[in-house]
């Protein structure tokens, strides 16, 4: 999710109407507008009007609409895999290179879930990324699909933590672990809530990560199970 696809037109003169700020406001401007009603729901006269510029500033440092959406997404997404990067060496580096389950986990999750807090100042970055990926573009969708170098050095630290599982099955624990934080949206959490009856807090995220990294090291710990402990009960007997 490294890609970048806007014109990032900076350094040239700009329409008339475009201030210096003009690129950064129809950014903002897409990105809330993008979470709160989809792709589909919001036009490109929406943008230019939320963000106060003319009707070619969005063409002229963006392309059209679809590439205005890509490079939210994708400068977003950077930001948030270098969260997670960063987490992950701190982690290394406290334990000598090879940090606990626990902690390897922690980093890949943190930065999804805890970005909900408004005190963050990313709840509307943390709300765009859900929705885009829940309603993904064919473009976004090729780069989804492709693109996974920012997992790599979760790959190789999970293996280091799990030397008894196989690549595979690394690969598995990565790739469901990844969906976690997928579930930490604002329309699962409201059927969490229904489920409930209201008991269960959404707004501590520093709760929910911590109940979904234990969740994901219960889940590799079932894969690391043996094989007969994974039977259903029918071909156990």
């Amino acid at each position: 999710m490294t890609q970048s696809t806007g014109r990032r037109k900076t350094d040239e003169t700009s329409p008339s109407e475009g201030t210096p700020d003009a690129r950064e406001r129809i950014f903002l401007a897409a990105e809330r507008l993008f979470a709160e009603r989809g792709f589909d729901g919001v036009s490109v006269r929406d943008i230019v009007q939320a963000a106060e510029v003319n009707l070619a500033a969005v063409s002229y440092y963006f392309g059209s609409k679809g590439e205005l959406l890509l490079e939210v997404f994708s400068s977003r997404a950077r930001a948030l895999n270098r969260e997670r990067r960063a987490l992950l060496r701190e982690a290394e580096a406290r334990h000598g290179g090879n940090p606990p389950l626990a902690d390897i986990l922690r980093a890949l999750m943190a930065p999804p879930i805890l970005w909900r807090d408004p005190a963050t100042g990313k709840d509307t970055a943390s709300r765009f990324i859900s929705r885009a990926m829940a309603e993904v573009t064919p473009d976004l969708r090729r780069i989804l699909e492709s693109d996974v170098s920012h997992l790599r050095g979760f790959r190789a630290a999970l293996s280091r933590a799990l030397p008894h599982l196989s690549e595979p099955e690394v690969c598995w624990a990565l790739h469901f672990t990844v969906g976690l934080p997928h579930q930490c949206t604002d329309t699962n959490f409201n059927r969490l809530k229904a489920l409930s009856e209201g008991g269960c807090d959404t707004e501590d995220v520093a709760a929910v990560l911590e109940r979904a990294v234990r969740y994901a090291i219960g889940g590799i710990e079932a894969i690391a199970a043996p094989a007969r402990l994974r039977k259903p009960a029918a071909e156990a007997s």
